[in-house]
């Protein structure tokens, strides 16, 4: 008898001991390691957002410099056509006898 009564309190205890152990885990705050983890996660993610910021304000300038050059072509090649044409008649007009 004293034997059961034995296992049935350490069974008993067990749980006990479990309980408070399963209760306490609820109750601690997380630790601030993780925190500061966020932190440091969200100002590596934020210098990469300013990173891609920068490249985008690099790339934007970079079309309009290129876009200006276009146009600037476009013109000198207009002046070239311009003068390729001939100053004569076309030869479709009635020839001088």
């Amino acid at each position: 008898m004293k034997r059961v009564l034995r296992t049935i309190l350490g069974s008993m205890g067990s749980a006990v001991l479990l309980a408070i152990t399963l209760s306490a885990c609820g109750t601690v705050p997380p630790a601030p390691v993780a925190a500061v983890h966020r932190n440091d996660a969200s100002a590596g993610e934020s210098s990469v957002v300013q990173s891609l910021h920068r490249q985008l304000r690099e790339r934007d300038k970079r079309i309009e410099e290129l876009e200006s050059q276009l146009n600037v072509l476009k013109l000198i090649d207009q002046e070239v056509e311009t003068r390729k044409k001939p100053s004569r008649p076309p030869a479709t007009l009635t020839p001088i006898e």
